[in-house]
C-alpha cells in the first residue's frame, strides 16, 4: 500500500476545513438576519464570551467587530463568574461561542443576563444544546466531521465558527456603510491607516523651496536649483502661481542646443504643463501618480494655483506609505 505523503495529508485537511465553510452557507437563515438586526439596534456594545478554543474565537470575533464599526469586547467565561459580569450593561448584546453548547460556565451566566434583560446570541455547533435553547438567537455552525483524523481536535468546527462570526461582522459592516476611511481611523498606526489618513499636507516640504520667477534667466535658475538640491525648480509668475517647472533633465536638453545660459529666459525653456497636486490629496494617491509618470517630485499648490510646497518620493516613503 502506497504511503500517504505529508503534502497529501495537508491537502486533505485543508479540503475538509474548506468543506466545513461551505456547509455553513446552507445554515445562513432568518436567524442570521435577526442577529444582524439585534446588533444594529443595540445602543451598547457587543460582548463576546467563550472558554478554551471557543474563547480564542470569541476574542478574535470581538477584535474583528470592533475594527469594522461594531464596538465590542471579549470576556472569558470563567472571569464573568468572578467579577467581570460588571462590564456587561443592559443595553449590550452578548454573543456566546461554544461548539458543544453545553459549557457549564456559560450556562451559569445566562440567569444573570436574564436579570439584566440582556439579549443573547449563541454561535454553536449544536443547535439543540442547553446553551442554544437558553439564548434568544442561535446561529448554527455545526460540522459533520473534524479535519483531525481522530475527529477530536477542534479544527473544522473552529473554521466554521470563525467563518460565521466573520460573516456576521462583515454583513454589519456593509449595513452600516462602513468605509475604508472608517477602518483607517481604527488603525491609525498601521500601514493601511497611514495610506488612508496621511495627506500631502502632512508630509510635504514647505521650507527652502527652489522657487524661481518666470522673469529670471537660466543661469540664475541653475544657481537656485543647486542651492536647494531638489533636482528641479518651480517657476512662478508675479502672483506666486506655478507656471512651470525646470528639471535636471530639461537642463541637459537645453545645454545640447545653447551655449550662453545667461541669455536664455527660463520662461522659454521650462516645462509649461507640469504635474501639480493639491495639499488635501492623500499621499498614497501621489505615490501612484509618481509611479505612473516616473517622477519623484511634485509641486503642491492651493486652489488658486499658488505654490505651497513640494512632495517627494522620499518624504512619502519615510512616512511609512508604500
Amino acid at each position: 500500500m502506497k504511503k500517504t505523503t505529508k503534502i497529501q495529508i495537508a491537502k486533505r485537511i485543508i479540503k475538509l476545513e474548506s468543506n466545513s465553510l461551505n456547509s455553513i452557507c446552507g445554515k445562513i437563515n432568518s436567524n442570521f438576519e435577526k442577529a444582524c438586526d439585534l446588533i444594529l439596534s443595540c445602543n451598547g456594545r457587543v460582548i463576546t464570551v467563550g472558554i478554551g478554543k471557543s474563547g480564542h474565537i470569541a476574542a478574535k470575533a470581538a477584535a474583528t467587530l470592533s475594527s469594522t464599526g461594531t464596538p465590542s469586547m471579549y470576556l472569558h467565561g470563567s472571569d464573568c463568574l468572578h467579577g467581570d459580569m460588571g462590564a456587561i450593561k443592559k443595553n449590550d448584546v452578548v454573543i456566546f461561542f461554544s461548539n458543544s453548547g453545553e459549557t457549564r460556565e456559560l450556562m451559569l451566566i445566562i440567569p444573570l443576563l436574564k436579570i439584566l434583560k440582556v439579549k443573547t446570541i449563541c454561535i454553536t455547533g449544536s443547535k439543540s444544546s442547553k446553551l442554544a435553547k437558553a439564548s434568544d438567537i442561535v446561529l448554527d455552525c455545526g460540522v459533520s466531521k473534524e479535519a483531525c483524523p481522530l475527529n477530536l481536535t477542534p479544527t473544522s468546527s473552529v473554521i466554521a465558527a470563525i467563518g460565521m462570526s466573520d460573516a456576521l461582522a462583515l454583513t454589519l459592516l456593509e449595513c452600516r456603510g462602513f468605509t475604508s476611511k472608517d477602518f483607517a481611523r481604527s488603525h491609525p498606526h498601521g500601514s493601511l491607516g497611514k495610506r488612508l489618513l496621511k495627506k500631502v499636507s502632512n508630509v510635504m516640504i514647505t521650507k527652502k523651496l527652489p522657487i524661481v520667477s518666470d522673469k529670471e534667466n537660466l543661469y540664475r535658475t541653475i544657481k537656485i536649483m543647486t542651492s536647494c538640491n531638489f533636482g528641479f525648480a518651480i517657476i512662478t509668475n508675479a502672483k506666486n502661481q506655478v507656471s512651470g517647472v525646470f528639471s535636471d533633465g530639461d537642463l541637459r536638453r537645453v545645454l545640447q542646443n545653447h551655449a550662453d545660459i545667461k541669455q536664455i529666459s527660463i520662461n522659454d525653456v521650462m516645462s509649461k504643463k507640469p504635474t501639480l497636486i493639491m495639499e488635501d490629496v492623500l499621499a498614497a494617491e501621489v505615490l501612484s501618480i509618481m509611479e505612473q509618470k516616473e517622477i519623484t517630485t511634485i509641486p503642491v499648490i492651493s486652489k488658486s494655483k499658488k505654490i505651497l510646497g513640494i512632495i517627494t518620493l522620499n518624504n512619502i516613503l519615510r512616512a511609512g506609505i508604500e
